[in-house]
């Protein structure tokens, strides 16, 4: 993936125009980094934003006692860990690269010199920060209140929605780029739990398994409708 196109994914920074964006990918600088990379640690100084353009990155936290727990894998068009870049406090959690990855990288004070110096990057980033924060309470409640086959099915309609997908449009298909077990971690289960899930939302017609890493989901509404 190119940083162009990734930057229009980006919560933060979307709806802005190409010359907008052209400004922004300027100021990144693009690496590439072998399997095992630790990009940052739990606690550190935010130094910029992180763009996943090949591989994949971990977040995860360790316990006093050196056990792992991974939040979440990011995956390529993805930025890793920008909340920090907002408030000024530390990374929250420690990332490292699952496999050789290329990422781009956006220092801090440039980050901060744009949004100070251009009015529509300042309004993308506080729209992008909404939304993100609209993100974090619909998480929040999907595991608190729903079983294991409604917040599944919440994530791939959120999936769907990120890949452009209308609710109310017709049949859906979107890639699957994470494994069982990955999924598990973003919706704080099991992967058994998640192997079963996936059978009671094909058996009821929810979603279709397609070759490859593709799901279909016939009708985007009714499993939204199912997850809620």
């Amino acid at each position: 993936m190119e940083l162009l196109p990734a930057l229009r994914e980006i919560h933060v920074f979307e709806g802005l125009d190409d010359a907008t964006l052209k400004r922004i990918a300027e100021r990144f600088v693009t690496r590439s980094h072998p399997e095992g990379t630790l990009l940052f640690s739990a606690g550190q100084e935010c130094r910029g934003l992180y763009v996943i353009l090949e591989g994949r990155v971990r977040i995860f936290r360790t316990s006093a006692d050196g056990r792992e727990q991974v939040i979440h894998i990011e995956v390529p068009g993805r930025p890793v860990a920008e909340l920090p870049l907002f408030d000024g406090g530390a990374y929250p959690a420690s990332a490292m690269t699952s496999e050789p990855s290329r990422l781009a990288f956006l220092p801090r004070a440039d980050f901060e010199y744009l949004y100070r110096t251009n009015p529509d990057i300042a309004a993308s980033v506080i729209r992008g920060l909404g939304r993100r924060l609209r993100r974090l309470v619909q998480v929040t409640q999907t595991l608190a209140f729903r079983d294991v086959a409604a917040r599944l099915a919440l994530l791939f309609v959120g999936y769907a929605e990120r890949a452009g997908a209308m609710p109310g449009g017709g049949p859906v298909e979107i890639d699957l780029d994470r494994t069982q077990e990955e999924l598990a971690m973003e919706i704080g289960t099991a992967r058994e739990s998640v192997s079963r899930a996936f059978k009671q939302l094909r058996t009821k017609g929810m979603i279709e398994l397609l070759e490859g890493n593709r799901i279909r989901i016939p009708d985007l509404a009714r499993l939204r409708d199912a997850a809620e």
